[in-house]
């Protein structure tokens, strides 16, 4: 096989793929999560753009694009990076959203820790739930998942002087049907907690009537964070169940949403 012929149009595909790449991996959720040294993310780009180079199609650009309009090749595959990485982290925002909805039922909102990845206080049952889809996240081979499809992405989007066409994803209710998704993922997950910690606290209400002398206010709470801690641990095995379908969904929702640019 005939080796490589470094002109200016090899180096421009080099170079833009390596934008979209980057872009990808500082926003994906391995990445992102955790406080990751820079030149990690950056050495792992550049060693998926060398793996990927030879596969890249170079159909869309002919010998005079590099002469022209490069800013507006660049600006084009940062977008598309941001794009896929943020559709990939659509899971660990309902997880986030859910987390927090516990927290806030438990009444465990102001147990926080510091978040590097976001620079924020999280509480502490957030996190914990991070990490523990992150760990599934990995157990399950689901990276490999998505950096196919980042990978096919230049198949679907290749790099070309063409723009991206926003239209086609409204049309089908893609940002809707995100938020969406993200919304019920996290509700689904709070669930069997807030039904649980309602009923406690409709007894204690309850309870507090029939029996003036308990102070009802100072009583709940210890009982709501048991309470929650029983749940949280019984509902584990479905929640992981949960959690795998909904990343075979978002999953689905990154290729539809690709294929509609």
């Amino acid at each position: 096989m005939a080796p490589f012929k470094i002109n200016e149009v090899e180096i421009l595909i080099f170079g833009l793929a390596l934008l979209r790449v980057s872009t990808f991996f500082m926003t994906w959720p391995v990445f992102s999560q955790f406080s990751m040294p820079p030149h990690i993310k950056i050495l792992f780009a550049l060693a998926v753009t060398f793996c990927i180079f030879s596969i890249i199609p170079r159909a869309g650009l002919v010998g005079q694009t590099y002469d022209t309009g490069l800013f507006w090749l660049a600006s084009k595959e940062v977008l598309i990076g941001l794009l896929l990485g943020f559709s990939t982290r659509l899971l660990f925002f309902a997880v986030e959203c859910g987390g927090h909805l516990i927290a806030l039922t438990m009444g465990l909102a102001s147990a926080t820790v510091f978040s590097p990845a976001s620079g924020q206080s999280s509480p502490v049952l957030e996190k914990f739930y991070v990490v523990l889809l992150t760990l599934l996240f990995l157990g399950l081979n689901a990276h490999h998942t998505f950096i196919s499809a980042m990978v096919e992405s230049f198949t679907i989007i290749p790099i070309s002087p063409t723009g991206i066409d926003l239209a086609g994803f409204s049309n089908q209710r893609g940002g809707i049907e995100m938020i969406q998704a993200v919304t019920v993922s996290g509700l689904k997950m709070a669930a069997p907690i807030m039904v649980v910690i309602f009923f406690l606290n409709v007894a204690m209400g309850i309870i507090g009537r029939a029996v003036p002398q308990i102070n009802v206010l100072v009583t709940s709470l210890p009982v709501n964070i048991m309470a929650g801690l029983i749940v949280m641990i019984v509902t584990l095995p479905a929640l992981f169940m949960i959690l795998d379908r909904d990343m075979v969904s978002f999953t689905d929702l990154l290729f539809r949403m690709m294929r509609s640019l």
